[in-house]
């Protein structure tokens, strides 16, 4: 192999680094219901804002008086977390995938009451 084509393939590689890294690193956290986190005034969250694959969601409450159950869009209408997948520290952390996600809260009536989010990623 030639000295250019070896300068090449390593510029090629670092390039490749950088773009993934950045990739990698333009991954935010968002705190889910905003700045009255997740519970009773969380307002329309997250009506209007973006996010992204990789992003993540903070889930933070009171560890026993909420929790977040990631459900199916038949669930999340139903308030329904059967089969779900059950969060409860106070302090949870998810990593968004691509297309919408469901988060509820299923302790007592909160979900009807509004403790509920569906967030899409692109």
């Amino acid at each position: 192999m030639s000295g250019g084509n070896r300068a090449t393939i390593i510029a090629a590689a670092v390039m490749l680094c950088v773009l993934l890294q950045t990739s990698i690193s333009s991954a935010a956290t968002f705190p889910a219901g905003g700045a009255n986190g997740w519970g009773f005034n969380m307002n329309g969250w997250p009506n209007g804002q973006t996010f992204k694959v990789g992003d993540v969601i903070e889930f933070k409450y009171m560890a026993g008086m909420h929790n977040v159950v990631k459900v199916s869009k038949a669930g999340f209408d139903a308030c329904d977390g059967t089969g779900g997948q059950v969060f409860s520290s106070g302090d949870d952390k998810v990593t968004l995938v691509q297309g919408t996600q469901y988060f509820i809260c299923t302790i007592g009536p909160h979900c009807s009451n509004g403790v509920k989010a569906a967030v899409t990623a692109n």
